[in-house]
C-alpha cells in the first residue's frame, strides 16, 4: 500500500467517526498539556536557581579554602612534623604559587575580609556592605557601569546593589508614621554613590584595660560594578594591603597572611570547560574548593529528579488516554468487521490491515499531541501572567527583582511531548490492530 493511499484511507476512516476521535484525542490533549506544564514548571525553577547561583564568569570562579585538617593543625600545639605538614596546607604565598602554576588556572587572587566594623555612612544615609580586600587582578576581570576598577589608597569599588542597603533613619521613621499598620511602605529613593565619600567606624577593645578605641575609615567610591549576582553585588572592594592593615589594627598585632595563610583565595579557571579540572587539581594540593559549578550541578541533579516526578504525574493522564484510544480502536473493529473482510478478500495482507489500524491510532495520538502542545503553551503563558501579577503585588510594585518567566518550555519538550503522544497512540492501537489482522476473511464478510 502506497503512503498516499494509506493516508487517504486513514483520513476517511477517522472522518467517519470524528465525534469519537475528537473525544479520544481530548484525553491525549489533556495528558500532553499536563506533561508540558509540569515539566516546564520544573525547568523554570531550575533556570531561576541557576541564574540565582551565577552565570558567565561565575562559572569559572572557584573559592579555595584551607582544609579542615589544616585548620585543626593550625589551632593545635604543633611539633616539628606537624608544623611542616600544616604549613604545606596553608594558603600562603607558596601555596598561591603552586595554584597559579596549574595549567587550568588563569589567575589566583587572595581575599581579606574586614573582621570588624559597623555600618557605612554617607551624609544622612546609613548602609551595610562587606568590605573585602583584593588584588588589582581580581577587579580587572570585572566590568563596571560607572568609573574604574583601578584603586588607590582610600578608594573602593562597590557592587551593583550596595546602594540598595542604604536608608535614611529619619525618613524611615516618617514612613512608618504615615502608613497604617499592615500597609506596604513607599519605596525610598537610593543614594547615588559614585564618587561618594563613605565613612566606617572601626572599634578595638584593649586587652589590657578593656577600653575601646575607635578609628574612622574614609572610603571614596571610584567605581560601580555591573551586576554579577549573589553576594558579589553587595560587596565593597578595597586594596588588599589596606584591609590587612585594618584587621591588624583591630587585632592589635601585625598580620602577615602571605606567611600565615589567607582566609580564602579566588581562582579563575582558564574557561568553564576546565573548571572541573582546576577544582580537582586544587583539591589534590590539599585544599577545599567551592564553586558555582558545583552548586549548579547539585541543583541540576535535584531538578532533573523533580522534572521526572512532575512528568510522571502528567504521564498518568496520558496513560488514561491510552485506554481511551484502545477502546476507540476496538469499537472500530466491530463496526468495520465486514470492511476488514472485504479488504482481505481483495488481496490485503494481515500486515496491511495492521498498518491501517496502527496509523489511525497513531494519528489520534498525533492530533492529541499537537493540541496538547498548543494548550500547554497557553497554560504556561497564563501561569506566568498570574504568577507575575502575584509577585508584583507582593513586591509592592517593584519590577527589579521580578523574574522574566516562572516557567521555561524548551523546544525539545514540545517535540518530545508530540512524539510521546504518537507512541502512546501506536502502542494503544497495537492490540486492536492485531485483532483486526487476525480476523478470518470469510467470517468477517458474514459478520452482521
Amino acid at each position: 500500500m502506497k503512503p498516499r493511499d494509506l493516508l487517504a484511507l486513514v483520513f476517511n476512516n477517522l472522518k467517519r467517526m470524528k465525534g469519537r476521535v475528537i473525544m479520544t484525542a481530548l484525553g491525549v490533549v489533556i495528558g500532553t498539556a499536563a506533561v508540558i506544564v509540569l515539566v516546564s514548571l520544573g525547568a523554570g525553577l531550575q533556570q531561576q536557581a541557576a541564574e540565582g547561583i551565577g552565570g558567565g564568569s561565575a562559572l569559572t570562579e572557584i573559592r579555595v579554602m584551607p582544609s579542615y585538617e589544616s585548620q585543626a593543625m593550625m589551632a593545635a600545639p604543633q611539633g616539628p612534623s606537624q608544623r611542616s605538614a600544616s604549613t604545606q596546607r596553608r594558603l600562603n604565598a607558596e601555596s598561591l604559587a603552586e595554584i597559579r602554576a596549574l595549567s587550568s588556572v588563569a589567575s589566583a587572587s587572595p581575599l581579606e575580609r574586614l573582621q570588624a566594623g559597623g555600618e557605612l555612612e554617607y551624609g544622612r544615609w546609613r548602609g551595610y556592605g562587606q568590605l573585602v580586600g583584593v588584588e588589582p587582578e581580581h577587579l580587572r576581570a570585572l566590568e563596571t557601569t560607572q568609573g574604574t576598577v583601578e584603586l588607590r589608597r582610600g578608594q573602593v569599588v562597590i557592587g551593583a546593589r550596595v546602594a540598595e542597603n542604604f536608608f535614611q533613619p529619619s525618613r524611615e521613621m516618617e514612613m512608618m508614621a504615615v502608613h497604617r499598620p499592615g500597609a506596604a511602605p513607599g519605596e525610598q529613593p537610593k543614594p547615588e554613590l559614585y564618587q561618594a565619600n563613605l565613612s566606617m567606624q572601626l572599634q578595638r577593645i584593649s586587652q589590657e584595660d578593656g577600653t575601646s578605641v575607635e578609628k574612622t575609615l574614609r572610603l571614596q567610591v571610584v567605581g560601580i560594578l555591573a551586576p554579577i549576582g549573589g553576594q558579589y553585588d553587595y560587596t565593597v572592594y578595597a586594596p588588599l594591603r589596606e584591609v590587612i592593615g585594618y584587621n591588624s589594627w583591630v587585632a592589635g598585632q601585625r598580620r602577615d597572611p602571605a606567611r600565615e595563610g589567607y582566609e580564602d583565595v579566588t581562582v579563575q579557571a582558564v574557561d568553564r570547560r576546565r573548571t572541573l579540572e582546576a577544582e580537582q587539581a586544587i583539591t589534590a594540593l590539599g585544599f577545599q574548593v567551592h564553586s558555582a559549578r558545583q552548586q549548579i550541578e547539585q541543583a541540576n541533579t535535584f531538578f532533573r529528579i523533580l522534572q521526572a516526578i512532575l512528568g510522571s504525574i502528567g504521564a498518568v493522564a496520558l496513560l488514561v488516554a491510552a485506554f481511551g484510544i484502545a477502546n476507540t480502536m476496538l469499537m472500530a473493529i466491530y463496526e468495520r468487521t465486514r470492511e476488514i473482510g472485504l479488504m482481505k478478500a481483495v488481496g490485503a495482507s494481515n500486515q496491511d490491515v495492521m498498518i491501517v489500524f496502527l496509523a489511525e491510532s497513531g494519528t489520534i495520538g498525533f492530533l492529541g499531541g499537537v493540541g496538547g502542545a498548543l494548550l500547554g503553551l497557553l497554560l504556561t503563558a497564563g501561569i506566568n501572567l498570574v504568577a507575575k501579577s502575584l509577585l508584583l503585588e507582593q513586591l509592592g510594585g517593584s519590577l527589579e527583582d521580578l523574574p522574566d518567566s516562572i516557567t521555561h518550555t524548551p523546544p525539545w519538550l514540545l517535540i518530545f511531548a508530540i512524539l510521546f503522544a504518537i507512541l502512546i497512540g501506536v502502542v494503544s492501537g497495537a492490540y486492536p490492530a492485531s485483532r483486526a489482522a487476525g480476523l478470518s476473511p470469510i467470517k468477517a464478510l458474514k459478520y452482521e
